[in-house]
């Protein structure tokens, strides 16, 4: 009831076109939602996000909700998100994503670490967010303390393919927990290389995971 008071009197406006939102619409408005840079990765099994892993016989698919462009609406909703601190964000994108992920069978999701001081400095995980749409959609367990980074790394942006994975070797901790023979869906934020989620993914093969699904909300086209 406060809620939708507040919105009278201060309308929400769409993060893309800021036309003013009506009271259905979340942070797009139906038009701009509707133009989305849909990837559909999930239509192609061998799509180009999933060659990035294809090297790891056991991980199944990977799949991108959205192509990322320079000033596009994609790196706006994720700036907002990652850096204006709109929790929500996270988890209504994961809750648009999770139509194409309903054919996966997944026993868990495991979202990708943030280092503790980083995660003091940005006080919540993104793709944790993201993971809890996801979850909240397909009803499926999200795994926050599964595997932790232990290891804070400094920015990639200006490293190689080659000197990302590099610079990604021993960043996350071994896990403990048995998890023999079941199927992981890892969620991120936006996939480059994908050195980060592929180390993720080394760990869960050491652990015994059977599967991996690899989901992210943005890559480049």
């Amino acid at each position: 009831m406060v809620r939708d008071f507040i919105s009278l009197i201060f309308p929400q406006n769409c993060i893309n076109c800021q036309q003013s939102l009506i009271s259905e619409e979340k942070y797009l408005c139906t038009g701009c939602k509707i133009d989305l840079p849909l990837t559909n990765d999930y239509q192609n099994e061998s799509n180009d996000l999933f060659a990035k892993f294809s090297f790891e016989s056991k991980v199944k698919t990977a799949n991108a909700f959205l192509y990322f462009h320079q000033r596009g609406v994609t790196q706006k909703l994720l700036h907002q998100l990652k850096y204006n601190r709109k929790k929500d964000i996270g988890v209504v994108l994961g809750s648009w994503f999770a139509p194409q992920l309903t054919n996966l069978e997944i026993d868990f999701i495991v979202p990708v670490p943030l280092h503790r001081s980083k995660l003091r400095k940005r006080t919540f995980n993104q793709s944790e967010q993201i993971a809890s749409g996801i979850s909240e959609e397909l009803n499926v367990e999200v795994k926050h303390q599964l595997v932790k980074r232990i290891i804070a790394t400094k920015t990639q942006t200006r490293k190689s393919k080659v000197e990302r994975w590099e610079n990604m070797e021993n960043v996350y901790s071994e896990i403990k927990e048995d998890i023999s023979n079941t199927s992981a869906l890892v969620v991120d934020d936006v996939i480059t290389t994908g050195a980060t989620t592929g180390m993720l993914c080394q760990r869960l093969v050491e652990a015994g995971v059977g599967q991996i699904h690899i989901a992210c909300i943005a890559r480049g086209k």
